[in-house]
């Protein structure tokens, strides 16, 4: 059923209660058209798919990113969606596989998932060519096909990182196959940021030792702010970057803002309600999963065919939802993340934000996502009763006016190092002189655990104990112990880090899982053991209490921001979970706060930045604790918007001596922080009209109030805050070196 724009937003205007902060058009424009596909492409073969294909002229951009792969130039491409860049690295690297047998291809996706999805295209330029041979290599390749690649090796491999993880120090015979590689491509690359990003550099390098010759690297993104240093980051090598500049699609952006009688959640069931009456297929964006399990559950009670899409579901059920959506089972999807990229669910019209996401990118991402079947697609972010939402309602325009976002890596981070030192020793023979200075600091505390040891031909090789922490830190999605989720009858339902688990899972919790809701019963090492409650038990939702402790390291910058002593620095932090409270749900009323019978800690390491803020003499240690907490607050919410970070990149801890730590969340670093310190004269002026700008009493939901404090939001002060970072601005705070002293808040 086609709606036009102006019914629907007609529609949505004229409905009582319902307010539009802002309307945002995008011209329809083309890239800039090149030449004829048969003028840049040798291939007859290609051509004629290309053709079949309705592609008949490259875009401007793609001939550059072809003759540049020509040259045996490392090329990283930006553009967005449903432009081609697949078309832009496919026909360069195929041009030069269909003519040299001995060597190889791999095209490496971020997702099992995805990679087998984009296997269409890549099967229907290589149909038509004789003897030439693809193969998907990843955990879910049968045994027969893997026997068949080593007998008659294929001349292109799409596979994962985390498989190429495995096969580099596991499976020597795939390590054979895989030394005559000569393209690498990484497509969605902008997905490999943080500790996800520091493995796959790892991979990469490790990747790299392993082949007879340094292979080219290509990579492949949507927009982000800073392409070249990230991609040589990731490759370790030298790129060149090549734009598209410009985009086909033509949204029309909506900035929704509920009723202060209504919440967040209704506007966006009230929005898809309205979208799935009319036919239009919607995904709804979220940032945790747990919003998007209870806006399945509400959906679903309205009437709504919805189901969730996240990170920690089975794979199966994931596939599940993707075919029900694409075959017209299911009205909309509630998803993560996890459906950015551009796994095929099947034409969409629209897609609902809930609430600002933490990049503009990845606003980009999802926007892009809708508007392929018509010419007009429906985006609608739906602001909340946060900080951020504040800041845009008030300044929309810069919403939508700001530049792409910078990608996050640290290769430089030790928890991945360790990982990948001991499966870089099991790779191939490992040399000292192979390693780092970093690398090499990281070897002596490897050597003193039994991790490594120095044989007598003097390489240096794992050990059984070093084996089996390898075993026990396979996943590259992040660094720690996974946490395995059980149902009470002994069935694996799912996953999380414990680092997580342990704020979502303790005894008590109530967890949201596949639209049902468990009850947390016991917490035992690596494994949590829950029971689902009846539906017919009113619907509550549990929050951690904890608290933060961190021990100081090794100092890597230092300096000074208006008058404030800042450190860019090592940390070590643990956190506590020692009780919860309980609430009711949607509204968010607190029922009660109870205590853990035992308390709950994960310590790890990362790197993060120290501000010293002078206390305040006047005011009372409590009076100081209020102010510098809500600091560390605002300092957070300013920190997203100014680096596009998302809401779980950075914690905090505040002193009442005004010391300040904001550290990245992810064990080992993600990189955050260390941007963090370089742009933060600039977030403590957007933490001040954070904090300034608010009309409420003395802090609220729109400005200091956080859902991820440890505290329940307490021991707070907006007034207080804002007096701290006038002064700060007005240069009247002389920072001075002084004893950290009080309890920390988080």
């Amino acid at each position: 059923m086609y709606v036009s724009a102006s019914d629907l937003l007609e529609e949505i205007r004229s409905d009582e209660g319902h307010r539009v902060v802002y309307e945002y058009y995008e011209d329809a424009r083309e890239p800039e058209v090149g030449s004829k596909v048969e003028e840049v492409i040798n291939e007859p073969v290609l051509v004629e798919a290309l053709k079949r294909r309705g592609i008949y002229r490259f875009y401007r951009f793609q001939e550059e990113a072809i003759r540049k792969i020509r040259e045996g130039r490392n090329v990283f491409i930006v553009a967005g969606t449903g432009v081609g860049k697949t078309e832009a690295f496919l026909m360069p690297v195929l041009e030069k596989l269909i003519h040299e047998d001995e060597i190889l291809g791999v095209l490496v996706y971020p997702t099992k998932a995805l990679a087998r999805d984009q296997l269409e295209r890549i099967e229907f330029y290589i149909g038509g060519i004789f003897g030439f041979r693809s193969s998907v290599f990843d955990g879910d390749t049968p045994e027969e096909e893997r026997r068949r690649m080593l007998e008659y090796p294929p001349k292109l491999i799409v596979t994962n990182p985390d498989m190429l993880h495995l096969t580099l120090h596991s499976t020597p015979d795939y390590k054979e196959l895989f030394r005559r590689t000569r393209f690498v491509v990484m497509d969605d690359s902008h997905i490999y940021s943080g500790v996800f990003g520091s493995h796959v550099h790892y991979v990469l390098r490790r990747f790299k030792r392993i082949l007879s010759s340094t292979p080219l690297f290509i990579g492949a993104s949507a927009t982000i702010g800073n392409p070249g240093e990230f991609a040589e980051k990731l490759f370790g090598e030298a790129v060149e970057v090549v734009q598209a500049g410009r985009t086909r699609k033509a949204p029309i952006y909506h900035l929704m803002l509920a009723p202060r009688s209504r919440s967040k959640t209704s506007e966006v069931l009230w929005l898809l309600k309205k979208l799935t009456e009319r036919g239009l297929r919607t995904l709804v964006f979220v940032d945790s999963h747990r919003i998007a399990e209870s806006l399945s559950i509400q959906a679903s009670s309205m009437g709504i065919r919805a189901a969730v899409h996240r990170a920690g579901l089975l794979p199966k059920e994931r596939r599940k939802v993707e075919s029900q959506l694409k075959s017209g089972l299911l009205d909309a999807l509630v998803a993560t993340p996890t459906l950015e990229l551009g796994i095929d669910v099947g034409e969409l019209d629209a897609a609902i934000l809930y609430g600002v996401p933490p990049t503009f990118s990845k606003y980009l991402q999802r926007a892009g996502r809708v508007g392929r079947r018509h010419k007009t697609g429906y985006v609608f972010l739906v602001l909340g009763n946060d900080p951020i939402s504040s800041y845009y309602e008030r300044n929309p325009q810069e919403f939508y006016g700001q530049a792409p976002d910078p990608v996050f890596l640290e290769p430089v981070n030790y928890e991945v190092m360790k990982t990948h030192l001991i499966a870089m020793a099991l790779d191939s023979p490992l040399k000292l002189e192979e390693l780092y200075p970093s690398e090499k600091q990281q070897l002596e505390e490897l050597l003193r655990m039994g991790y490594l040891k120095i044989a007598r031909d003097g390489f240096i090789r794992a050990t059984r104990l070093g084996i089996r922490f390898l075993r026990e830190h396979e996943n590259l999605r992040g660094v720690g112990e996974q946490v395995k989720i059980y149902s009470d009858t002994g069935k694996l339902i799912g996953f999380r880090e414990k680092q997580m688990a342990i704020k979502e899972l303790f005894p008590g919790a109530i967890y949201l899982h596949s639209g049902r809701s468990f009850l947390s019963l016991r917490f035992e090492g690596g494994k949590v053991i829950v029971k689902p409650l009846p539906k017919s038990i009113p619907p509550v939702t549990t929050s951690p209490l904890y608290y933060t402790l961190p021990e100081e390291g090794a100092v890597h910058q230092e300096g000074e921001v208006m008058g404030v002593k800042i450190y860019y620095l090592d940390l070590t932090v643990t956190d506590v979970v020692y009780g919860y409270v309980t609430k009711t749900f949607p509204e968010g009323q607190t029922i009660n706060q109870r205590l853990l019978d035992k308390e709950l800690e994960y310590r790890f390491s990362t790197k993060g930045i120290l501000l010293e803020f002078p206390a305040v003499s006047d005011w009372s240690e409590l009076q100081n604790a209020e102010a510098f907490h809500a600091v560390e607050h605002a300092l957070i919410y300013a920190g997203q918007l100014v680096l596009g970070a998302a809401p779980t990149d950075m914690g905090g801890i505040s002193f009442p001596s005004g010391h300040i730590y904001i550290y990245d969340a992810f064990p080992g670093g993600s990189g955050v922080t260390k941007a963090l310190y370089s742009r933060m004269e600039h977030v403590i002026r957007k933490a001040y009209d954070i904090v300034s700008r608010c009309t409420c009493e003395d802090g609220c939901p729109r400005c200091i109030f956080s859902p991820y404090c440890g505290n329940n939001n307490r021991i707070l002060s907006r007034r207080r805050a804002a007096r701290i970072l006038g002064e700060t601005l007005e240069l009247k705070l002389i920072s001075s070196h002084r004893t950290r002293s009080g309890k920390p808040i988080v």
